[in-house]
């Protein structure tokens, strides 16, 4: 299919909103809780519903992309949301029920978000639209950095209650932002329609899908170690949100110029995106272990650092090995199966195992346990791939 014109600028925009939106609404919710008098076993039951939540949400959210090329009303609509569930856990008081519905929200539309985003920039290059996901992604990753450093001061100076004014605000660009935007091509054949069963259905006979998916829900594991407990760690070093912001800060810098690297490097090396795949999820076992052995705030800044060749080589190559493994007409359904599957499921088992380890035996130690996921991970798709081959 030819190319119908470049989208980058507009979706780079697009990447730079939703990921901030998400830094305020979910990267922030840990030193909320925090703030309520949290213990780390009550963190990790909160976020596990949350997990479970957008593990839930997330392949729904694909389908209905995928069948009614809806992607910039579910945006709109599923920030709308986040900013209300956002309100609810400021102003909860840190009761039980209301932080936990309140978490789960801001995952089913946050988190989710930022997954329907990744999947529509996949249709969108499906169907001939000159777009660059890693240089947009990377231009995403830039905000958040800036957004987190940023919060991070201001929550440790006034609280949390602010991030309710910038979700208002980043929801009216949004809103501006997405309706420049094209809508994903919608089927115009109705043969190649298939419901959720059947799409699902379809996925599971693809082994090598399957397998990947298995292995990211293993890093997953070792990833939310860091997701859900990072504040814990800095707080127990004595630091406060502000530290947690430059510790944001720090990793999302590092994905800019990985994002920018990205294509280069494909092209020079020419091997499939699942390789990728497998080297993000060694480079997040690596960069656990090392925040668990890390004994002051300069070497978890510089361990974070490691955060670009995790995350970045992951959510790109997620990108390319969807488009190189499943049918046209179930990519965003694969994407997002893949990310609820892999990521959000991960998140509900390691949120509860991360959460009763580091009761036992403190975060940091529960962290250097955990980070085996991600290697196992690596090892799975690498042999995946040479069964693909042989």
């Amino acid at each position: 299919m030819g190319k119908k014109g470049n989208l980058n600028g507009r979706f780079l925009c697009l990447q730079a909103i939703v990921v901030m939106t998400s830094c305020v609404g979910n990267s922030f919710i840990t030193p909320i809780l925090q703030r309520f008098g949290y213990e780390p076993f009550q963190i990790g039951v909160t976020m596990t519903c949350a997990a479970i939540t957008a593990a839930v949400a997330k392949p729904l959210w694909g389908y209905l992309n995928d069948r009614f090329a809806c992607a910039k009303q579910l945006a709109v609509a599923g920030t709308a949301l986040g900013c209300a569930a956002y309100a609810l856990l400021v102003y909860s008081g840190g009761q039980r029920v209301l932080t936990a519905l309140a978490a789960m929200l801001l995952y089913l539309t946050f988190l989710c978000i930022m997954g329907l985003v990744d999947s529509w920039a996949v249709r969108l290059i499906s169907d001939g639209w000159t777009l660059n996901y890693a240089i947009t992604r990377a231009g995403g990753s830039l905000s958040y950095a800036f957004m987190a450093a940023g919060f991070g001061v201001v929550m440790a100076d006034f609280g949390p209650k602010p991030g309710l004014p910038v979700l208002c605000i980043l929801l009216v660009l949004l809103v501006v932002t997405v309706w420049s935007l094209p809508n994903p091509k919608r089927m115009v054949s109705q043969a190649r329609a298939v419901s959720m069963p059947q799409a699902l259905r379809v996925l599971a006979h693809n082994r090598v899908f399957v397998l990947a998916v298995v292995a990211y829900f293993l890093c997953s594991i070792t990833s939310s170690a860091f997701d859900s407990f990072f504040s814990v760690m800095v707080t127990g070093l004595g630091g406060t949100e502000e530290q947690v912001g430059i510790g944001l800060f720090c990793q999302a810098v590092s994905e800019v110029p990985v994002m920018f690297a990205y294509s280069a490097l494909r092209r020079r090396i020419h091997c499939p995106a699942a390789y990728f795949l497998a080297a993000g999820m060694a480079f997040f076992g690596l960069k656990t272990l090392a925040l668990g052995l890390a004994d002051s705030f300069a070497m978890v800044f510089a361990v974070n650092l490691l955060h670009g060749l995790c995350y970045a080589t992951l959510m790109a190559g997620c990108v390319d090995f969807v488009l190189e493994t499943v049918p046209v007409e179930l990519l965003a359904t694969a994407h997002l199966l893949y990310s609820a599957v892999g990521n959000s499921l991960g998140a509900v088992v390691g949120n509860a195992l991360n959460g009763g380890i580091a009761q036992v035996i403190g975060v940091q130690p529960m962290m250097v346990v955990v980070s085996t996921g991600g290697f196992v991970g690596a090892l799975l798709v690498v042999y995946a791939m040479k069964r693909r081959t042989t």
